[in-house]
């Protein structure tokens, strides 16, 4: 082969090579003007290589690059400072139909027969670019997901040295993220953890045997401040450019530990007052039945023996039948609180007139009128008034309030009784002229086995248990029971009761129809 032949074979595989590679390859002159382009420039910007050659290189280029580059080239060519000739850079490319894209190029300078020409090496990125977007986009994500998540999260080398953790780790553990990157994970256990921690992890590398990795379990951590706290762990293994890490997963269970515990307290009283109420129950039923049959036998025997005993026998069997009394009066009045509290005590609702309802108790409870000197009376109460009530349960209430108000009243006075329809309750007032009740004692008239103590002389008998039934027995129906007392005066109590227009079941628990 001929110098001549050889010279046309290295144009021929130059011009194969500059035709076949995939990146573009533009020359421009030293005006900028586009002298050739490969077929993989046409293809990267959409034009034939005749709409490019003779046009200005900067055709390529949006703005503000397309206005600036003969700038650029010009004072290239009077001072020699390079910008990008001779390196590589990301730009942004101009194709044919408007739309921009990144490219890579690269610009050499050579001299063609004497004159100076440059070379650019394209290479369009567009889905690089979009690759790395996404990557980008998907790392910030899992970022935020990081940075945002409740469970702490610390990945640890198989050293046991912790590499990085989230705010929410910091947030547990009370140290920053420097504070701990670094150090080996054993600082957020106590002992004994802290000291096996690096045994353990070394056995398991070793044999592969787990214990806890792959699991999740309830440990101890430990605080900056030295503080141990409950916590869920569960820990993964992972493979990172050939490291291999665990993450952890740290969960302060610290709150969710103390409400279990409340609850199995709670659940213990509950538990411990069953049994006390199934006790009191029990017991109260046994003694009931012999003390009925005790005060039965005691009344026959004072109606058949009046003149047939000394004073002395009579006054012994006043005092046993009172006390008999009083005992059978204790005992109806634990079983009423132990049904109340265990919430078994049978509600009957049904619809009541109200003035017959008063107009009874009246009637029932006129045997305390006479014994304390007093009188009933029916104040007001309109003709048309109805409540949904048990009415047995509403006498009870009725009957303590007013044989409270008997014993508490001055002789020869009135306890009055009257009923207002409040629109969206009705109130049943109970007032007595009287002694009243006595400030210091006025917080506590509704706890259990309270009593006041009265100047008016009278012998005030009772278990200090009425109005703390009368109270529970009020609200089981959805009402309230409140006073109001003036020492020296009187007192009056109020019963509300929700005003229910609608008429309910004729038989069913009270809570079906509050």
């Amino acid at each position: 082969m001929n110098k001549q032949d050889a010279v046309n074979d290295l144009l021929s595989r130059t011009r194969a090579i500059v035709e076949t590679i995939v990146d573009g390859v533009i020359t421009i002159s030293d005006k900028g003007i586009i002298e050739t382009v490969n077929p993989a420039t046409e293809k990267i910007f959409g034009y034939s290589a005749s709409e490019l050659e003779g046009k200005n290189v900067s055709i390529l280029m949006p703005n503000p690059d397309h206005t600036r580059h003969d700038q650029y080239l010009g004072n290239y060519l009077a001072s020699g400072k390079k910008k990008i000739i001779g390196i590589g850079r990301e730009v942004i490319g101009l194709r044919k139909d408007g739309s921009t894209f990144s490219l890579d190029l690269a610009i050499s300078e050579m001299e063609v027969n004497g004159q100076r020409m440059f070379t650019g090496i394209v290479r369009d990125i567009s889905e690089r670019k979009a690759t790395e977007d996404q990557l980008r986009e998907l790392l910030a994500r899992k970022r935020a997901i990081l940075a945002t998540m409740v469970d702490g999260v610390i990945t640890i080398s198989d050293r046991g040295i912790i590499e990085t953790v989230n705010p929410s780790a910091e947030l547990i553990f009370g140290y920053t993220e420097a504070e701990m990157c670094g150090n080996n994970v054993s600082m957020l256990m106590p002992n004994p953890y802290r000291a096996e921690h690096d045994q353990y992890i070394g056995n398991y590398l070793t044999t592969g045997e787990r214990k806890i990795i792959g699991t999740g379990r309830e440990v101890t951590g430990l605080r900056k401040n030295d503080q141990t706290f409950p916590l869920e762990l569960a820990i993964s293994e992972m493979d990172f450019n050939g490291q291999r890490m665990f993450t952890g997963i740290v969960r302060d269970i610290s709150a969710r530990k103390e409400t279990e515990e409340q609850l199995r307290q709670a659940m213990q009283r509950v538990h411990e007052q069953r049994v006390k109420d199934e006790f009191i129950s029990t017991v109260s039923h046994e003694l009931r039945t012999p003390l009925t049959s005790i005060k039965a036998s005691l009344e026959l025997m004072i109606a058949n023996a009046v003149g047939e005993l000394p004073d002395q026998a009579k006054m012994l069997l006043d005092i046993a039948h009172r006390n008999s009394d009083r005992l059978l009066l204790l005992i109806n009045d634990i079983l009423d609180i132990s049904k109340l509290e265990s919430e078994e005590m049978p509600f009957n609702i049904k619809r009541v007139k109200l003035i017959s309802l008063l107009k009874h108790a009246i009637s029932n409870n006129q045997s305390y009128a006479d014994k304390y000197g007093v009188s009933f009376a029916l104040q007001e109460c309109p003709a048309e008034l109805y409540l949904n009530i048990d009415s047995d349960r509403m006498m009870q209430v009725l009957s303590n309030l007013m044989s409270n108000s008997a014993k508490f009243s001055y002789p020869n006075s009135t306890v009055t009784l009257c009923a207002v329809d409040k629109k969206d309750h009705i109130r049943v007032t109970v007032k007595d002229k009287g002694a009243g009740i006595p400030e210091e004692f006025q917080s506590r008239i509704f706890e259990k086995f309270t009593q006041a103590q009265h100047d008016n002389k009278r012998e005030i008998s009772g278990t200090g248990l009425g109005l703390y039934i009368t109270k529970s027995i009020v609200e089981k129906h959805g009402g309230k029971l409140s006073f109001y007392s003036e020492p020296g005066k009187g007192s009056e109590f109020y019963i509300d009761i929700p005003y229910v227009t609608a008429e309910p079941e004729q038989h069913g628990s009270i809570h079906d129809n509050a």
